[in-house]
């Protein structure tokens, strides 16, 4: 029998977020992994840290599935537990904080990379328009942006010497990663990894609820129609673009007739409206909100007239593929695992290039080009989604030494 150590720490919330890409990552891994236990010879053991929140439906799901809970605060109490257990396989969704973690050498080490976004594109000249105002932070960000290509120079170097660490914890090891994109930037930036031991799986299909009963209270909280918004997500992180779009849009919006006066712009995840309502002149046309719960956010993607993504860099993309889902036209950034995963089905733009990304939205207003991009978004979909249920299926028999 295999003994498998899963860290269940990688779905507990970090620094205040709860929900994050690698949380839902690991907990459909878990929830698949659990519901072929049976199948395989395998005893699943999991940790998380008992400092910080988790969800007790997961807890509930390891004592229904007679699966071991240990808690370990640190990654000492990590070590400690993978010496005196002899696992055969240790995986961990989020491994970037184990650099100085301790493995014996029989235990096989797997986990993902996500994307190395830090390396692939560490600063940007907007990103201090994405951060609260006040003397600080003013202070802050001007230096940051008088000495933006030494502190590029500092992020890449800090995150090399890391990963570095991270890839050299033990020889006995397996990398996965979500894209082509991602395996080869590995590649690029870290030529001495043995290529044989970084291994492609795209990221497992979201597990989403929509329940359209509840669809006229989000709109009417949100102050917007159906199919009749442009939506933009992720508006308080830089690297989503979502600023740059919003300067574009209030000039595409207001000088060209073919878009119709009844269309808005919806931006979510806006911690800080102040920054955005500048530069829209308070304009009744943008609706910045802060995140919502999961179950409206599939609501919202249903219904959208556009979904525009001008994301600076992505490990993978899920967000096209959550609106090419339900037909829903979308106009991305053409950089990075975007071109990949979204194939010919969406319309493509450079996100630093204001007037190209104008021409982007000018398009989705095309009758034809719409229905285009329509059809073939719904069949990239179809296309993604098989694969990403095959992926989970071999990723799942890898972590349980099959």
């Amino acid at each position: 029998m295999k003994n498998v150590l899963f860290d269940l720490a990688a779905t507990q919330p970090i620094s205040g977020n709860k929900y994050h890409g690698g949380s839902e990552y690991a907990k459909t891994l878990f929830l698949k992994l659990c519901g072929t236990l049976f199948s395989f010879n395998v005893n699943l053991e999991i940790f998380y840290d008992p400092q910080r929140d988790i969800e007790k439906s997961i807890l509930m799901l390891c004592k229904t599935n007679k699966i071991v809970i240990n808690t370990c605060s640190d990654n000492d109490e990590i070590s400690k537990l993978l010496y005196e257990k002899h696992f055969n396989i240790f995986y961990s969704a989020l491994p970037y904080k184990y650099i100085d973690i301790s493995i014996p050498e029989k235990t096989k080490f797997i986990y993902t990379i996500h994307g190395l976004r830090e390396l692939e594109y560490p600063v940007d000249h907007y990103e201090a328009k994405y951060k609260k105002n006040g003397l600080k932070s003013l202070i802050k960000q001007c230096i940051s942006f008088l000495f933006l290509s030494r502190l590029k120079q500092y992020k890449v170097r800090r995150t090399i010497n890391d990963f570095e660490k991270l890839f050299s914890i033990t020889k006995n090891q397996n990398i996965i990663t979500i894209s082509r994109h991602s395996k080869y930037a590995i590649d690029y930036f870290f030529p001495k990894i043995i290529k044989s031991n970084v291994d492609v799986f795209y990221s497992p299909a979201k597990i989403s609820c929509l329940n359209e009963d509840n669809a006229s209270n989000v709109f009417k909280s949100l102050s917007v129609e159906p199919g009749k918004y442009i939506l933009l997500i992720g508006g308080n992180r830089f690297i989503k673009g979502a600023w740059r779009a919003c300067k574009i849009l209030y000039h595409v919006l207001h000088n060209y007739d073919q878009i119709p006066s009844d269309i808005k712009v919806l931006v979510l995840g806006v911690s800080h409206k102040k920054a955005y309502q500048k530069i829209t002149k308070n304009n009744c046309r943008f609706v910045f909100e802060d995140y919502v719960s999961s179950e409206d956010l599939e609501i919202i993607y249903k219904n959208a007239f556009l979904f525009l993504y001008p994301t600076l860099n992505e490990g993978f993309g899920y967000p096209p593929l959550e609106a090419m889902k339900y037909g829903i036209p979308c106009a991305c950034s053409a950089n990075s695992a975007i071109t990949e995963i979204c194939g010919d089905a969406v319309l493509y733009f450079n996100p630093l290039d204001a007037i190209e990304m104008s021409i982007r939205i000018l398009q989705s207003f095309d009758k034809n080009i719409r229905q285009e991009i329509q059809q073939k978004g719904v069949l990239r979909f179809k296309y993604v989604y098989e694969k990403q249920k095959q992926d989970l299926n071999l990723l799942i028999r890898k972590i349980a030494c099959i």
